[in-house]
């Protein structure tokens, strides 16, 4: 049976997928006719990448706080997503959210694997370096080379915030032992459309 601190972890990876989930919606607004300018608004959504790999780094540590490890000082004041993932793989391999795809039919719900694509964890460890490049000015070099100049669309910024979509829209976390999961879903009929993150246990053998 769940304990409560398993019940109270879940509590807390809702807030925390809650608020991916604005920042996530709110890349596709500023991707479609806006006011900004393009290189403004192009920072805004590098801003809001940035923090959403965050988010997902800081809801796995919070996923997996049974792992005592979890608990050091070094990983509760961190808040860089390359240091947290980092030491969560050599606590857990398989921490990172692995996405599912909801097969429903009366009183059953399925979770089969997700075949598109989606934000991997080696991916997360590129995209969060590419944020940090693309909210600083740069050099001057950089500066006075105009092969250097970001693109004027947001191909790049939508592909990537598809793939943060595909990963969260409706995922599981396995803790250590696979005997406890959280199944997440950033919209779940039964809240009125909101964020939905139950504990499973797995059935015994």
């Amino acid at each position: 049976m769940p304990t409560q601190a398993d019940l109270d972890a879940a509590r807390t990876y809702t807030s925390i997928m809650e608020e991916a989930k604005f920042r996530a919606l709110s890349i596709n607004r500023l991707t479609g006719p806006i006011a900004l300018s393009a290189p403004l608004a192009r920072e805004f959504c590098f801003l809001q990448l940035r923090m959403l790999c965050e988010l997902i780094a800081l809801g796995c540590l919070v996923a997996h706080g049974d792992i005592e490890e979890t608990k050091s000082p070094q990983l509760q004041k961190s808040y860089n997503a390359g240091d947290i993932v980092k030491l969560l793989e050599k606590l857990h391999p398989n921490f990172y959210p692995s996405p599912r795809k909801p097969v429903f039919s009366p009183g059953h719900v399925h979770l089969e694997d997700y075949d598109g694509e989606y934000l991997t964890k080696d991916e997360l460890l590129t995209l969060y370096g590419r944020c940090g490049d693309a909210l600083h000015r740069g050099s001057l070099r950089n500066l006075l080379n105009r092969k250097s100049q970001p693109p004027a669309d947001f191909q790049d910024i939508q592909r990537w915030g598809q793939k943060i979509l595909n990963l969260l829209s409706f995922h599981i976390i396995s803790r250590v032992g696979g005997n406890f999961h959280l199944v997440a879903a950033l919209e779940a009929a039964q809240v009125g459309g909101n964020v939905l993150v139950s504990v499973a246990e797995a059935p015994e053998a």
